[in-house]
């Protein structure tokens, strides 16, 4: 019943809600940072895979590395796979630094270039004097200290994992 009075609280209605807004279509806003999302993901996903395709070579050596490791520290085989080390790890080098500034390095040279690509230098007097008794050995290898070999792999593991390529300028392939 309906009071002559409009200020009676019985003559108020429900309030009418407007419908919902919709998600779609979206806002020009929306495309754009969908747009931008998706740009970064495929670089992102290109990026990965660049750098993937780059340590290539590593992932090789580590795997050449782990199987010599295996075989130096079996019984069997010691003399022939501790010489590989030092072939190796210069293999490794050659794939990640210019040919013209590592094929020649030797001695104390090759021990200053392998900790200068690292953070922290593994290739200590001992390590370094490790590396060149096992690089120039003409007889039975057995007199190596095991522990003195077993510094030696951890170091050129250490190496391999972590030492920084150089950066070519885009467009030369020349390694």
């Amino acid at each position: 019943m309906q009071s002559p009075d409009p200020a009676n609280l019985q003559n108020l209605n429900d309030i009418i809600l407007p419908a919902p807004v919709s998600w779609w279509p979206l806002a020009i806003g929306w495309y754009f940072a969908a747009a931008l999302l998706l740009v970064a993901v495929v670089w992102f996903v290109h990026r990965s895979l660049q750098k993937w395709e780059e340590n290539r070579y590593r992932r090789g050596a580590l795997e050449e590395l782990r199987t010599l490791t295996e075989e130096v520290l079996s019984t069997s085989g010691c003399d022939d796979s501790l010489v590989q080390l030092p072939i190796l790890l210069k293999r490794t080098a050659l794939a990640a630094y210019p040919r013209h500034r590592i094929a020649a390095l030797s001695g104390k040279e090759w021990h200053t270039f392998l900790n200068s690509k690292t953070r922290t230098p593994l290739f200590t007097d001992a390590v370094a004097r490790t590396l060149d008794i096992v690089s120039y050995a003409t007889t039975n290898l057995s007199t190596v200290d095991a522990h003195a070999v077993t510094t030696l792999l951890n170091a050129s593991q250490h190496w391999i994992k972590h030492h920084q390529p150089e950066q070519l300028p885009e467009g030369n392939g020349e390694r």
